[in-house]
């Protein structure tokens, strides 16, 4: 049966970030608490996230939503800059472009689960032309409401946004938290994309149905599709 729907991540995934979040991060992290973070603790705490995991690991406090929200925005505004800088680098992933073109022609619904918070959102939906195949109003984003991953309310949730029961969508995904969160939605395939984690790594992952670098190989993601 031909796949309902595609589900995309979006940092490590559609963009490969990972340089300038690990950056960004680093710089902000420094000014709080007068150390590197270590690459172990980004991927458990940071990547793929909600800043209310991240910052309750790395400050040691319990804080409040205000809080966080005002220590994420001000991490954020450090990342953008660091975005805008980086021309090379901030932009979708190969292929990519062509993969949402055959998406939309062939009127599969899609749509982005992220731990991106609003202002993020609206930054690559303005830089990097994504209103172009996506309907913003179906993007699900940090919204203060939504579990972190890897719990999977932020894909069932996507799911139900495009119409598709999460057994009948693929994943995208590049972080273990999101990994988990898909397969405990109940996604039909994940997809791993090798931008945080080594190709040889995301093989291991028994939930992990292919594993890409990126988008380059069209027809052999939409074989898996159809």
């Amino acid at each position: 049966m031909k796949t309902q729907g595609i589900i995309f991540d979006f940092n490590g995934t559609m963009f490969y970030d990972g340089k300038i979040q690990e950056e960004s991060w680093k710089t902000f992290l420094y000014k709080k608490i007068g150390r590197e973070i270590t690459n172990e603790e980004f991927h458990k705490y940071v990547h793929g996230c909600h800043a209310e995991v991240s910052f309750s690991y790395f400050l040691k406090n319990r804080l409040s939503k205000e809080e966080i929200d005002q220590l994420a925005e001000e991490k954020e505004v450090v990342y953008r800059k660091l975005c805008l800088s980086d021309k090379k680098q901030y932009r979708l992933a190969d292929g990519l472009v062509e993969f949402l073109d055959y998406l939309k022609k062939q009127q599969i619904p899609f749509t982005i689960a992220t731990a991106s918070g609003l202002n993020n959102l609206k930054f690559f939906f303005e830089n990097l032309n994504l209103g172009k195949w996506f309907n913003i109003e179906q993007v699900v984003y940090d919204n203060g409401l939504i579990p972190s991953k890897p719990e999977p309310d932020i894909y069932i949730k996507a799911a139900q946004n495009i119409g598709v029961s999460p057994g009948d969508c693929i994943v995208f995904e590049d972080a273990m938290s999101g990994i988990e969160a898909a397969h405990r939605a109940g996604v039909s395939k994940i997809i791993g994309v090798a931008s945080s984690l080594s190709k040889e790594q995301l093989r291991q992952i028994p939930d992990i149905s292919m594993v890409i670098e990126d988008y380059k190989d069209v027809k052999n993601l939409i074989n898996l599709i159809e």
